[in-house]
């Protein structure tokens, strides 16, 4: 019921926030820009707390860098601050995204693994050359 009622009120705000900002579309496109970043903004900060990469895309996380990279650039030639700036964060988050996925899914060595310690006289790693079938007893032998 919770998840219905934050859909329900995100749908409500973008459509006010369409139609009441509508004559302003550079004031749309900023609100609409950080809202998109607070999105990414909230992904890190569950990754950080969760400590879980598992379900990420690496691929889907570069491809974003990727773009809004892009956008970051396009928005510093175009001189238009809301999108250089809010691409420019974004592409940041993306790059830590990145990085975590990569922190937390580096191989580790085993902490547990045992040394074996060389003992005279015990055969540590025994090697069998030729496999004998076991002999049968003599109750067991059917005549």
């Amino acid at each position: 019921m919770k998840n219905l009622l934050v859909v329900a009120a995100t749908v409500a705000l973008a459509l006010l926030s369409i139609i009441f900002l509508s004559p302003w579309p550079v004031w749309l496109g900023t609100l609409a820009a950080w809202v998109t970043t607070g999105s990414f903004c909230l992904q890190v900060m569950h990754i950080v707390k969760n400590k879980d990469t598992s379900g990420l895309s690496l691929g889907m996380w570069a491809a974003l860098f990727f773009g809004v990279s892009c956008w970051t650039w396009y928005g510093h030639r175009m001189g238009d601050v809301p999108v250089m700036a809010a691409n420019g964060i974004t592409a940041l988050l993306a790059l830590t995204v990145i990085m975590l996925k990569l922190w937390h899914e580096r191989p580790m060595p085993n902490p547990n693994r045992r040394r074996l310690v060389r003992m005279p006289g015990v055969i540590l790693n025994p090697r069998i050359r030729r496999l004998r079938p076991l002999k049968a007893s003599r109750s067991s032998r059917r005549d």
